[in-house]
C-alpha cells in the first residue's frame, strides 16, 4: 500500500467544513440570527468545490482525501439539518419537514446501506459520480432557502428547490446503492 501525504491544502479545506459545522451547530443550539446560519452552511458546502478543485489542480488527490471529503460533506449536511430539526422543531411547518426531508434523500435511502458496507464490506465506498456532485451542489443551494423559509416569507419558493433536489437526492442514492452492492 503506497503511503500517501495527508497534510495538503484540499485535506485543511475539507477539515475546515467540519469545524465550520460545529460553529453553524453551535449558532442554531443558541438562536443566532438564522442569516449568519445560513451564509455559514452556503460558506461550508462551498469549501466542498475548492478541495476538489485543488485536489485535482495542484495533483494532490489522496485516498484519505477522497473519503475525508465525504465525511465532511455529510457532517455537514446532517449535523446541520440535526441541529435545525431539534432547535426549530416547534415552528417548522409540515411543509418544510417535508421539504428538509427531500433534501436529505440521498443520505435517507443510502445510509442503511453505506453502515452496512462499512461493516460487512471492508469498508469500499465508491467513486464519487457526477449525480453525487450534483446532489450535494443542490443541496447546498436549497436547504439554506429552507431554513430562510421557515423565518421569511420570501422564501416559499425553496420547495421547488427541494423537490428537485429530492429528485437528484433519489437517483444518486439509488446509485450509491448500485455501486456499494457490486462491491
Amino acid at each position: 500500500m503506497k503511503k500517501e501525504n495527508i497534510y495538503n491544502l484540499p485535506n485543511l479545506i475539507s477539515l475546515t467544513r467540519i469545524l465550520l459545522t460545529f460553529f453553524i451547530v453551535y449558532g442554531i443550539i443558541t438562536k443566532i440570527e438564522i442569516t449568519i446560519v445560513a451564509v455559514a452552511f452556503v460558506l461550508g458546502m462551498l469549501t466542498d468545490f475548492f478541495d476538489g478543485q485543488i485536489a485535482r489542480r495542484w495533483k494532490l488527490v489522496t485516498e484519505f482525501g477522497r473519503k475525508f471529503d465525504m465525511v465532511a460533506d455529510r457532517f455537514l449536511m446532517i449535523g446541520t439539518a440535526a441541529a435545525f430539526i431539534i432547535s426549530y422543531n416547534g415552528i417548522m411547518t409540515q411543509n418544510h419537514w417535508i421539504q428538509v426531508s427531500m433534501i436529505l434523500s440521498r443520505e435517507i435511502l443510502s445510509a442503511p446501506f453505506v453502515i452496512y458496507s462499512r461493516i460487512a464490506k471492508n469498508g469500499k465506498i465508491p467513486r464519487a459520480k457526477f449525480i453525487g456532485k450534483l446532489t450535494t451542489f443542490m443541496q447546498g443551494v436549497s436547504f439554506p432557502l429552507v431554513i430562510m423559509g421557515i423565518f421569511y416569507d420570501k422564501f416559499e419558493f425553496s420547495i421547488y428547490l427541494a423537490i428537485a433536489t429530492g429528485i437528484i437526492g433519489i437517483l444518486s442514492g439509488l446509485q450509491n446503492v448500485k455501486d456499494l452492492s457490486e462491491k
